[in-house]
């Protein structure tokens, strides 16, 4: 499983790389609990006709209560996940944050062009490739589009197959800072041995509020 040995553990120190405003900082976490498997099995975007650019419809990954699955409910939660791809020939696309599109080349990619899509063959649905990895936080969560690329058959039911682990996490502070009102992260050992990974695309993600306080509050 070439997911799994990406997840972490308790005791390491996380480093997401988000924006606030138009300065790019980490965000460094310490790992206290650590809960996995937590998968969400068999979630269906809808279905695609053929080569149609609708494809399923972007969606929100939400139980019949509208609750987000992919978004934590609680702050001091990170959410760390993979996903599969069912059938193998759909094509998945992804918006993170919710109104952003992701994996363009030229300009911004369109649906059905061959750009920055993820297959089912790239990450099957029982074995997801790390090509999928995402983090979330309270206040952000990502949507996916499934498309069916080939002529036949006329339709096909998109799903996604999704790997968590939840990790409860401290806030230890951010990095480089050059205003004395944010709480530098310290010892520099932190952040030398951090797990470092980026939140959304190349723009990133906007620092969730509650992030953001800590970091300007000290951590409180």
């Amino acid at each position: 499983m070439p997911y799994y040995d990406r997840f972490l553990h308790e005791g390491q120190v996380l480093g997401l790389l988000m924006r606030d405003g138009s300065v790019r900082r980490s965000y460094y976490f310490h790992i206290n609990v650590k809960e996995d498997p937590v998968d969400l099995a068999d979630f269906s975007l809808g279905s695609a006709s053929a080569q149609d650019v609708a494809g399923s419809g972007w969606s929100l990954v939400q139980d019949s209560q509208s609750r987000n699955y992919l978004e934590p409910a609680d702050e001091g939660v990170i959410y760390h996940y993979f996903y599969g791809v069912s059938p193998g020939q759909a094509w998945v696309y992804t918006r993170h944050p919710g109104n952003v599109d992701l994996y363009s080349l030229v300009g911004t990619r369109t649906i059905g062009s061959g750009v920055g899509h993820v297959d089912g063959f790239k990450s099957p649905y029982r074995n997801p490739s790390s090509v999928t990895e995402t983090f979330t936080l309270k206040g952000t969560n990502p949507n996916y589009l499934g498309y069916h690329p080939n002529g036949l058959p006329s339709s096909i039911t998109v799903r996604l197959y999704f790997y968590l682990a939840r990790y409860d996490v401290d806030f230890l502070g951010v990095f480089p800072g050059d205003d004395r009102n944010l709480l530098i992260v310290v010892p520099d050992e932190a952040r030398r041995v951090a797990v470092h990974r980026t939140v959304g695309g190349r723009a990133l993600i906007s620092v969730p509020t509650w992030v953001q306080s800590l970091a300007r509050r000290g951590g409180g």
